[in-house]
């Protein structure tokens, strides 16, 4: 989770939090709501895919970088 921190998501350019605040703050609304645990646990880990942009996937950067948002993986 520590390597999200070093990508900047421009859709959330509006939030100073780092990666890992924001799905920490995620679950915790997630919780605050009364929502089932499972979703809890999406909440926390829904940014995850991005990991997969260090392996080389140009998909994973698709939902965060808006030049490439219309390529389809």
């Amino acid at each position: 989770m520590e390597k999200l921190n070093t990508l900047t998501d421009e859709p959330d350019l509006d939030t100073s939090l780092s990666q890992i605040e924001h799905l920490l703050q995620t679950a915790e609304a997630v919780r605050r709501d009364g929502k089932p645990a499972w979703m809890h646990v999406a909440g926390l880990v829904h940014d995850l895919g991005k990991l997969l942009y260090f392996f080389g996937s140009q998909c994973a950067v698709s939902s965060f970088l808006p030049s490439r948002a219309e390529q389809r993986c």
